[in-house]
């Protein structure tokens, strides 16, 4: 690749030529693992929009998806991945029990392991509660810094992400050593609407697992809470209140808004001494695990 980009250089008329060329090779080589959720046999909306993301990154970008877990539903959630997005050219599959539950630590060994290996020049995670978790640890593990909250991308190494709590909008631009890790938020990218040919179905492969060790976390539980109110990540809609509801009856009324509009849930908690509001959002799946 570095020949290639000399030969753009002398090629081009001029430094502005040359740059011009640069860039364009740079694009050529895109390349992007989009580290995948899955529930039920189908890939989660949140992880869909990771996609959209790695289109925006580059037209031509070569994406492979990275799932993990074990049992049929698994391999259901990979034949939907490989039918998800007209970019997709490869799904990994890690088949484990190691990896059926969302712990960083097995999931940052396979990440890093599958990285070493395709040599990506991007990987995207959903801001999720298990991409949160993830993208920090495997970054540590690849020696990268990753870029986190990515809500637009200008270029494939200029991303705008918000700051001070959203309140302003940050663009920022990468320049550390390959891959460029990021998660974005999912709401700020839409999924692709459009069917899929039948023709266009991406290459399933299993992936190596016997560098997986033995972890010092285990899991516990998970606590799911049934509801029909769509998931914080992805709902266009939230709904919070504040000291002005007054009491804990008028919350009601909160709860009662957020079902004719579609929208996501929140508790409160108020902060008299700190902030007027303090807001804590909740899922209906809480996460339990344990590290010895």
């Amino acid at each position: 690749m570095a020949a290639m980009l000399v030969g753009a250089l002398r090629r081009g008329s001029g430094c502005r030529g040359g740059l011009r060329l640069i860039a364009h090779s740079l694009r050529r080589f895109v390349s992007t693992l989009v580290v995948a959720e899955h529930e039920g046999g189908f890939v989660k909306p949140s992880s869909l929009s990771a996609l959209a993301a790695a289109e925006a990154i580059a037209k031509d970008n070569k994406v492979s998806v990275l799932l993990g877990g074990s049992g049929p539903a698994l391999h259901k959630a990979a034949d939907h991945a490989a039918c998800s997005h007209p970019l997709v050219s490869e799904v990994l599959v890690a088949d484990s029990e190691a990896l059926a539950h969302p712990l960083a630590e097995p999931w940052a060994e396979l990440l890093r392991s599958v990285q070493q290996k395709g040599g990506y020049s991007h990987v995207i995670a959903s801001s999720t509660s298990f991409g949160k978790n993830l993208l920090p640890r495997a970054a540590a593990l690849l020696d990268v810094s990753p870029v986190t909250d990515v809500t637009a991308v200008k270029e494939p190494h200029v991303f705008v992400r918000p700051i001070y709590a959203g309140n302003a909008l940050c663009t920022v631009k990468y320049t550390g050593e390959g891959p460029c890790m990021m998660s974005i938020r999912s709401t700020s990218f839409s999924p692709a609407t459009e069917a899929m040919s039948e023709t266009k179905v991406a290459p399933i492969t299993q992936v190596d697992l016997s560098f997986l060790s033995e972890g010092k976390s285990t899991w516990v539980n998970l606590t799911s809470q049934d509801t029909e109110r769509p998931d914080l990540a992805n709902a266009p809609v939230v709904v919070t209140g504040g000291r002005g509801l007054k009491s804990a009856e008028n919350f009601k009324l909160l709860e009662q808004l957020a079902e004719k509009l579609g929208a996501a849930g929140l508790t409160l908690y108020l902060n008299f001494f700190l902030f007027p509001v303090h807001t804590i959002i909740y899922t209906p799946s809480v996460l339990n695990y344990k590290i010895f």
